[in-house]
């Protein structure tokens, strides 16, 4: 038998010399490469910094601003500072603080201070003492202020309180509203605006007062205003009263004082004819006109008026106005028939009318992709004059399926279905015109006067700002009073949806959660575990039975292993 041989182990290779010294080109070439990097990394963060991105991903983009707060932002031509007056621990201190860096990333001129009353008192004195501020201490030693926010260009504040930011909709179930970005862009562009126009709504011939609520009253259109930093009085003192010898009130803004209407006129920016149910005398008609074709700006929302026997429309006395904006009211009914324009309720007296292009109509038309559009109710058609003044711009008209009803009251004694008939006026029917007239000699205004014609007195209504179907009719009212006051467009930020503010607890619910807790997520771990456990036990006796691996089937004899080199 041949002895077996050792075999023999090369040794390992001897490591060689070291490699010789880098050249000066490389040496170069490294240090070009490493300041190139530098660089690349500076353009980089230039870009990031020129191109800033931020991404929304909470419920109803509470952070993604509007379009009109990004044209408000970037319209900034001073600095505006705000001052974020809540604790660490209040919930809005988070979204306020968001928020803004939203806004400071379109603008440089928003500069923000968060100042905590509990943890800065020395920072907070100085603004308390420099606004104004009223602060107070809670019984656990937490200062509390009238001021969450203070949004202020010099010396010009405007205070923002915890229930302009949050809106609560329902306190049973602890809803609230953000109103986070229309409270803080309201107070951006309150500071920012030096005057306050002055919107006069005429009364004295049947109108409803602005103080009137509801659905069918002109509060929230008056609210509405105020909030977008416009003065608003009523005429006459709104009540009916066709006497004009009273006090002047000097306050704009405030309570009626039964002004003298031609002075009160004369301060006006635009003139509201809401509604007048009674016919206008003669000497208001001429005073109206004149301060028309003085300069000022009128919104007349005119519609359909039975007189009290229910046999035909009041004559109102206001041909010679209208004359004035080129426009005629008809004596007829407007019903709308195309089944995609009526409501699905009534007769078709309450429409959604085709908007047509004008600067009035500009945002209606940029988000009609959105269903964003006006709703009429009860309407009357408009036609041109035969010899105005000016050529009337269509903004609002029917389908050419609707039509005006001349002999409405015969109609309603029996009302069905209504169809057009000899003598109706055949759509498409216009009923909204604006016109802008030529300037008064020696004046100095950016634009003549303009005049907005309205057949339907609906849009006016509380309804469309308190209803979101109805947003689209407030946004027209609001754009034609801005192009009228020749102003920024009315602040319009789409409301933000509710959310859930905390969790109410009862005895019963406690109860639940103990036993959940305390009973039934043990148990639940418990039977889980020995679920695992019995099923790992079972899965080692199966291989253990069957001689896997580590059975002694499945291993050599202790003699039995093959020795290398036997014959």
């Amino acid at each position: 038998m041949a002895e077996e041989q050792p075999r023999q182990i090369p040794p390992p290779a001897q490591a060689g010399p070291p490699p010789p010294g880098t050249s000066l080109g490389e040496k170069l070439s490294a240090s070009v490469g490493i300041i190139a990097a530098m660089v690349l990394a500076v353009l980089v963060n230039l870009l990031v910094a020129r191109h800033y991105r931020r991404w929304d991903w909470t419920q109803g983009g509470l952070y993604t601003l509007s379009d009109a707060t990004v044209s408000t932002l970037r319209a900034l031509e001073e600095p505006i500072r705000v001052y974020v007056l809540l604790s660490e621990g209040d919930p809005l201190t988070l979204s306020v603080r968001h928020l803004l860096d939203a806004y400071r990333a379109e603008t440089s001129r928003i500069q923000v201070e968060v100042t905590d009353p509990d943890r800065r008192p020395a920072e907070f004195l100085a603004v308390q003492q420099r606004y104004g501020v009223v602060a107070g201490k809670t019984e656990d030693g937490r200062i509390v202020t009238d001021a969450a926010v203070i949004v202020a260009r010099g010396d010009r504040p405007h205070f923002l309180t915890a229930s302009d930011l949050v809106e609560v909709e329902d306190e049973d179930d602890l809803r609230a509203r953000p109103r986070l970005e229309q409270a803080l862009t309201g107070a951006i562009r309150s500071v920012v605006r030096s005057e306050r126009p002055m919107v006069c709504f005429a009364g004295g011939h049947g109108e409803k007062s602005i103080e009137v609520g509801g659905a069918g009253g002109l509060a929230a259109l008056k609210d509405r205003l105020n909030k977008n930093n416009y003065d608003v009085v009523e005429l006459d003192g709104g009540h009916g009263d066709h006497d004009h010898d009273h006090d002047h009130g000097d306050e704009p803004g405030a309570a009626p004082k039964e002004p003298a209407p031609e002075v009160d006129l004369g301060r006006c920016r635009v003139l509201v004819l809401a509604e007048p149910s009674q016919p206008v005398p003669p000497r208001d008609v001429a005073r109206y006109r004149a301060f028309i074709e003085k300069g000022g700006s009128a919104l007349l929302a005119l519609g359909p008026v039975p007189d009290e026997s229910d046999q035909r429309y009041v004559d109102l006395g206001l041909s010679g106005l209208l004359a004035v904006a080129g426009v005629e009211l008809r004596s007829d009914f407007v019903f709308e028939l195309d089944p995609k324009l009526r409501s699905t309720q009534g007769f078709g007296e309450t429409f959604s009318p085709i908007v047509k292009p004008h600067p009035i109509t500009e945002g209606l038309l940029k988000a009609a992709d959105q269903g964003l559009g006006p709703v009429l109710t009860v309407a009357s058609s408009l036609a041109p004059a035969k010899a105005g003044p000016v050529a009337p711009a269509p903004l609002l008209v029917t389908s050419d399926r609707a039509f005006g009803m001349v002999d409405f009251f015969g109609w309603a004694r029996d009302p069905s279905e209504p169809k057009p008939r000899d003598g109706d006026h055949p759509g498409p029917l216009t009923v909204a015109y604006a016109a802008e007239l030529p300037k008064p000699a020696g004046s100095s205004a950016a634009h003549g006067p303009r005049v907005v014609v309205l057949s339907s007195p609906s849009a006016l209504y509380g309804a469309n700002w308190q209803s979101p179907e109805l947003r689209g009719t407030a946004v027209f009212v609001e754009s034609a009073l801005s192009w009228l006051a020749a102003s920024p467009p009315m602040l319009d930020i789409p409301d933000k949806p509710a959310v859930t503010a905390g969790l109410r607890l009862s005895e019963d619910s406690l109860a639940g959660i103990f036993r959940y807790v305390v009973v039934y997520m043990p148990l639940a771990a418990a039977f889980f575990g020995l679920a695992v456990h019995l099923s790992r036990r079972g899965s080692e006796r199966r291989a253990g039975g069957k001689g896997g691996p580590g059975s002694p089937a499945g291993r050599g004899s202790p003699g039995g292993s093959e020795r290398e080199g036997a014959p």
